[in-house]
């Protein structure tokens, strides 16, 4: 079976998303990312990516719509204007916030 790849993201940056061909739900609050991710639950996708600015506050509500299943895999990437954090910050935050410890990379 093939999956679809979908993006959640603001109207700023969807424009872009759109030109590389990816299915582009727009959102500009956390409540519009719930939405448009249960559109997507609605859908065949593998994959959804999501602005990471628009999370804050919704990770109850999008752990509780992607309960039991294994599909889509929520992957989120950060905001064009969010700090830039080096790549080992970045990767640990990640690790620390889905396995919940601090892991120190070398």
């Amino acid at each position: 079976m093939r999956y679809r790849v979908a993006v959640i993201t603001d109207s700023e940056t969807a424009t872009g998303f759109r030109l590389a061909g990816a299915e582009v739900f727009e959102a500009e609050t956390p409540e519009g990312v719930v939405g448009g991710l249960r559109e997507v639950l609605r859908g065949d996708y593998g994959l959804v990516a999501v602005n990471e600015a628009l999370l804050e506050g919704a990770e109850e509500e999008i752990r509780r719509a992607l309960r039991g299943r294994d599909l889509p895999v929520l992957v989120p990437f950060p905001a064009p204007r969010a700090r830039l954090e080096s790549g080992e910050e970045y990767i640990a935050r990640l690790v620390k916030e889905h396995i919940g410890f601090y892991v120190k990379l070398r």
